[in-house]
């Protein structure tokens, strides 16, 4: 298998990913597609759509299917990354449960923070065709 297996795929998420950096304020961010070691086959316990460090400017999105290696549906891929935007808007929050102190990365705040995102999305002109209803 080559390494870019949907170039016009690939090249239509980093405008949208472009689209919505800006719809959100931000500047400045890498769009990386993430990239299996065993590509099409084996299987799979643990999926990952993406990931991002609040720290860094770079965000990683699986942009195709595991097993089968499709494009993923374009309404996906663009909640994922309103998902990944949510978490430099949000950033993790210690918080106390009983007598311990744990670090929340998904807090009530941030999962508000993902539900506006999606929803000024829907909104935009541009990217509110890729969303299903």
């Amino acid at each position: 298998m080559s390494d870019l297996l949907d170039p016009r795929h690939e090249a239509l998420i980093e405008h949208l990913f472009r689209r919505a950096e800006g719809l959100f304020g931000f500047s400045g961010f890498e769009l990386k597609p993430l990239r299996r070691r065993s590509r099409g086959k084996g299987k799979f316990h643990y999926l990952r759509l993406g990931y991002t460090k609040p720290g860094e400017k770079s965000m990683t999105v699986d942009l195709y299917t595991p097993r089968t290696m499709k494009p993923r549906k374009t309404d996906a891929i663009l909640r994922v990354i309103a998902h990944e935007f949510a978490h430099h808007q949000e950033p993790p929050r210690r918080v106390r449960q009983w007598f311990r102190v744990v670090w929340m990365v998904h807090h009530p705040h941030f999962w508000k923070r993902y539900k506006a995102n999606v929803a000024l999305m829907m909104r935009d002109e541009l990217l509110s065709p890729y969303f299903a209803r």
